[in-house]
Formats: C-alpha cells, structure tokens, sequence
C-alpha cells in the first residue's frame, strides 16, 4: 500500500471509496469532497493527477489483510470511517461456457469479496459511533441482463443480496446499507471499449435519451449517505436514465 495525499482539511465526516481513482468511483470522491466529507480512495490505479483533498492509497482490495492495513492509515490519517462506498469491480465479457475459472474467481474476489473485506474492516467504528452509510455500486444490468455478463452480474446480484442483508443487521446501529445500480455510463473504460452503436442502442431504450454520466451516478450516492437518507435501507436505487422502468 502507498499514498498520497495533497490539502485534507481537518472535521467532518470521513468516507472511503473502492475504485476511486477513475471513473464513477473518481466522480464520487469528487462529490463527497464537494459536500465536505473527507475523502480516501482505495484503487489498484493511481488517479491520472494528484487530487486536491483525497487520500488516494493503493491497494487490492481483495486482499483483507492490504484492505484492514488501508483502514487503519485511513483511520490515522483522517479519522474513523463513517462512510463507505463500493465501487470498485472488475469487468472481462466472455461467454459462459468459454470462462476461465481465473476469471469468475478474480471477478468475485474484487466486486463481492472486496465489499465484504472493506465493510467487515469499517464496522467497529460504525458500531462504536453508532451510526454509518454504506453504499455498494452494482449494476441496473441484474434487470435486464445482456450476453457474455453472466459472471459479473452474478457478483453484482451477490452485493445486491449483502446490502438487504446487511441492512436488516445493522439497521439497529444507525447504520444503513444500499445499493446504486447505474446503467451504461460514459466512463473512461466504457467509451474506449463499448462501439458508439451499443450507446445508441441503450439510450433508445432509456425514458431520458441520453448517455448516463458518472456524475449522474455521484449524485444519488451523494443522497444515499447524506442525513435526509436516514431512513432509507435494503434499497436498491436504479440510475439509468429508466432503461429499467418495464
């Protein structure tokens, strides 16, 4: 594990992203450190400049020991989590009979194991604290499942079940846990892999005609772990400009 960390303001709030160093994860960080909360990123990329207000530490998070050693810096350096967002994942297309087993193994480990590995480390300062906001970014495509994805929507559905799971458990802390399930968004990765014509493709089938963009996405987040979402729990929040609304 290595950091850096430019200008973290001392007070507030402490939040801690998997996956925050590109894409939906970054424009999380982004906006939480726009609302005031103190921000750590948990990635195995570096982000592409150095950020203003981020702790930005590597770190895999599929390993539990890398992800407790992460928690702790985070705790040190920022103080106790209180807020946690799950977005890192890993994404190979394949058809089901043709998987390597590396593949579904790896795709577990980081999307359902980095969560568990990420919340279970949090947990006895929530508990202590008496309160927490967990989020885990899955996916809207568990709706409406497109080929060659069975693996990954597989572990996106396995958070789905954590978080109602989970919510029931530590609702009695303070605690509330909840999914964002985003649609096709212009991402980085996604615009250098998905054809323009697959972009097309969805958005004829969103209510809003438009491509979803990552700071579409970091905008519930930023509801979902805000004080006006304190009774909101178990709940999946569907961002895909309603492509799943039939």
């Amino acid at each position: 594990m290595s950091a850096g960390a430019a200008g973290v303001p001392g007070g507030g709030r402490v939040a801690l992203v998997t996956g925050g160093a590109r894409g939906i994860g970054a424009a999380v960080a982004a906006r939480l450190r726009a609302d005031g909360l103190r921000v750590a990123s948990l990635d195995l990329l570096r982000p592409p400049r150095p950020r203003e207000g981020v702790v930005d530490l590597e770190c895999d998070i599929a390993d539990p020991a890398a992800v407790a050693a992460a928690v702790e810096h985070v705790g040190a350096v920022l103080g106790p989590v209180d807020t946690v967002i799950h977005g890192a994942a890993y994404q190979v297309l394949a058809e089901f009979d043709r998987l390597d087993p590396a593949v579904w193994d790896r795709t577990f480990r980081v999307n359902v194991d980095g969560g568990f590995n990420v919340v279970r480390a949090v947990l006895p300062d929530m508990r202590e604290a008496g309160r927490g906001r967990i989020v885990m970014i899955t996916s809207s495509s568990q709706f409406a499942p497109p080929p060659m994805m069975t693996h990954y929507i597989a572990s996106k559905g396995a958070l789905t079940g954590m978080v109602r799971a989970l919510a029931t458990e530590l609702g009695p802390h303070g605690i509330t846990v909840n999914a964002v399930a985003p649609g096709l968004t212009a991402t980085e990765h996604a615009l250098g892999d998905v054809p323009e014509a697959h972009f097309a493709a969805v958005r004829s089938r969103q209510a809003i005609p438009r491509t979803g963009r990552p700071e579409d996405i970091a905008a519930v987040v930023s509801f979902a772990v805000s004080a006006d979402a304190a009774f909101m729990t178990g709940q999946t929040l569907l961002v895909d400009g309603g492509e799943s609304r039939i």
